[in-house]
């Protein structure tokens, strides 16, 4: 078997099982597994959801615009949950309990510079790699990164995250 039919196997496969999700449980559970996984859940599948949703769209069952609305939302509600949780919690966690897991505070200046150097392009492709996009709003948050960046830089990941993913599932349907 080839790397591409595999992959086109597995695809298939992947489309198959969320879109059986999305059109029995609809778009609720869209918005709950990418708000979940966006507030850290490392292991939901939210392209593969928003895959099967775009699958499920392109056949009717529901308004391509409204998935693409309510994907933002959920991603984008995840991403800040996260991003206060580490702003409020997890720079006094980190500075207290790091050292048991291998953060000095040497690595939390660079952490924090880093940040600031590269924050934004952090946020808008962090979404594309996995499990950056799960941790990505503690490690904002928690790198005290500007929320105005955060927020910026965050709506604009998610609009291309989303489309991206649910405009395959979507395209891959009209075929």
């Amino acid at each position: 078997m080839s790397v591409s039919s595999y992959f086109l196997s597995y695809l298939h496969a992947a489309v198959v099982s969320a879109s059986g999700v999305v059109d029995q449980y609809g778009l609720a559970i869209v918005v709950a597994g990418l708000f979940l996984e966006s507030a850290g859940v490392i292991f939901l599948p939210g392209e593969t959801l928003l895959i099967g949703a775009g699958f499920v769209a392109s056949q009717g069952a529901f308004n391509p615009l409204v998935l693409f609305a309510l994907g933002i939302i959920g991603t984008s509600a995840g991403w800040f949950t996260a991003y206060y949780i580490g702003y409020k919690v997890g720079i006094k966690w980190v500075k207290k309990h790091g050292r048991w897991i291998g953060i000095t505070a040497e690595r939390l200046n660079k952490t924090h510079t880093f940040m600031n150097k590269y924050g934004s392009i952090v946020v808008l492709f962090g979404r594309f790699i996995v499990p950056l996009r799960q941790l990505q709003g503690y490690i904002s948050g928690s790198a005290e990164t500007a929320l105005q960046d955060f927020y910026l830089w965050n709506i604009l990941g998610a609009v291309i995250w989303v489309a991206f993913w649910g405009g395959a599932g979507y395209f891959l349907g009209m075929l």
